[in-house]
């Protein structure tokens, strides 16, 4: 076999060898971003589109979170320190979104960050025409277990039960999960006993060998959580997430020295510090950054590293059914630590596979990852510009 040349005539080439390797050989010109776009489009969806001078596309996505201030970051913040730069210098763009703006660092910030974040590594994979994941590590696995996720309590229990159980028997879900008690409820129920009665009903729905999570989303003062959980464990829960308020860890970590069952926690970080502090004191033993909330894949890969060291599995959050859904394959694929099934969205999207051509399925409860360069998807524009709120 010959050596294959692929790459900007001006700039690198990539010398793809017999062997299978791949030697890039640098010009004096490289690629540079040459545009920045957000989208804040219907059904709280954010997008993000980077171009380079040399015609290549990357596309990423932002949790939708107040869309038009993650919008407003992007336009006014973050694009005038992209563009020009080579999308290869990760490590340094991201620093520099994360520092130069450090008087309005936050959450919005760095959900902002990660929809640019993910459009870079696409425009990384195309160029080198390799799929993200073996940027990132390579194939650890292929397919990628995937848990049924509620997202509803205005549901009747029963009513949960069997729409679960359908789901379990159409696609192979071997874990499922559902919400309790109210959102930063303090100890509050949507009706007395509901949360016990909706995991009940679903235990009887799915038998002994279905994993049930469930998520409070900060519901709960620390006694009252530990008195929920033991119930719960004897419904032989899997994982008990953000059983108290996300921003104290010390009540969460009551909770999970009190408790056998795992405490799941980490969806609204995106503070590398906070992460570190979450595991040492013991607040949870499943992490959950979420790709496109925490500034992207490298962070996750750091929050990762941090886990491992702690022994602690991670299981991403994710509720975006479009470009968030392949995001976390990608990172699943190649992340060691993501043991468990991962979080994926059943709650109905209008037009979702109107706006990403050719959704990778759920079969036999797992996602095959991706295999085009970048992200592997191929992005709908004039759905884009269709769905896009003016």
């Amino acid at each position: 076999m010959s050596e294959r040349f692929i790459g900007k005539p001006c700039g690198s080439i990539l010398v793809f060898l017999p062997d299978g390797q791949i030697c890039v050989i640098y010009g004096d010109d490289v690629v540079k971003v040459t545009d920045v776009q957000a989208f804040n489009l219907a059904n709280r969806t954010v997008l993000v589109k980077l171009a380079t001078d040399d015609g290549v596309i990357g596309w990423g996505e932002c949790s939708p979170m107040q869309p038009p201030v993650i919008v407003a970051h992007i336009e006014h913040t973050l694009k005038q320190l992209v563009i020009g730069e080579d999308p290869f210098n990760l490590e340094q763009l991201i620093e520099r979104m994360f520092i130069s703006p450090y008087k309005i660092a936050g959450q919005a910030l760095a959900i902002a960050i990660s929809g640019i974040e993910i459009a870079l590594w696409d425009i990384i994979g195309k160029v080198l025409g390799v799929p993200v994941y073996r940027l990132l590590g390579g194939a650890y696995r292929t397919k990628i277990p995937v848990y049924a996720s509620s997202m509803r309590r205005d549901i009747l229990p029963q009513d949960e039960a069997k729409r679960l159980a359908e789901l379990v028997e159409k696609f192979g879900f071997r874990a499922v999960k559902v919400r309790i008690g109210i959102r930063f409820g303090a100890d509050e129920d949507v009706y007395p006993n509901r949360s016990i009665e909706v995991v009940r009903e679903v235990r009887r729905a799915l038998g002994d060998d279905i994993a049930i999570m469930v998520d409070a989303n900060s519901a709960y003062t620390p006694p009252r959580a530990i008195e929920i959980g033991r119930k719960l464990e004897e419904l032989g829960i899997f994982h008990f997430e953000e059983p108290c308020p996300y921003t104290d860890l010390d009540a969460n970590a009551k909770v999970a020295a009190a408790l056998d069952v795992p405490v799941a926690l980490g969806e609204q970080e995106w503070d590398l510090t906070r992460f570190r502090e979450m595991m040492f004191r013991g607040a949870c033993d499943i992490v959950q950054p979420d790709v496109i909330k925490v500034g992207g894949f490298l962070r996750c890969k750091k929050i990762a590293a941090m886990a491992e060291a702690f022994n602690i599995p991670v299981t991403l959050h994710n509720t975006q059914p479009t470009i968030g859904t392949i995001a976390t394959l990608h990172f699943a694929a190649s992340t060691p630590m993501c043991r468990y099934p991962q979080e994926f969205n059943i709650e109905p999207h209008p037009f979702a596979h109107r706006l990403v051509k050719e959704l990778p399925k759920v079969e036999d409860g797992c996602i095959a990852i991706p295999d085009a360069p970048g992200l592997g998807i191929e992005v709908n524009e004039e759905a884009v510009a269709e769905l896009k709120i003016r």
